[in-house]
């Protein structure tokens, strides 16, 4: 995303391919279309616009740096997803 790749285009495909085997190593399940399909399903239930407001709200009141907002790097990936995931 930093580098301005679409999520459609093939440049995309390594950096989807190392998101989700990061991803199946972490929740240990097999790195195949099933699993793409269940990471789009768990980032589009994730992509509430108020979790980065609630977020930057609980770093003001403890005192902590303002974190980067998630929902553009989440939109990126759940767009790369939908492309390469048949429903």
């Amino acid at each position: 995303m930093a580098s301005g790749i679409s999520p459609d285009s093939p440049q995309a495909d390594p950096v989807l391919a190392t998101l989700t085997a990061g991803c199946a190593l972490a929740v240990g399940r097999p790195h195949d279309t099933l699993l793409q399909g269940w990471l789009l399903r768990r980032l589009e239930a994730a992509n509430d616009p108020r979790r980065d407001r609630y977020l930057a709200l609980l770093a003001v009141i403890n005192g902590w740096p303002a974190p980067e907002p998630l929902k553009p790097v989440i939109d990126w990936s759940v767009e790369a997803l939908r492309r390469r995931t048949a429903r």
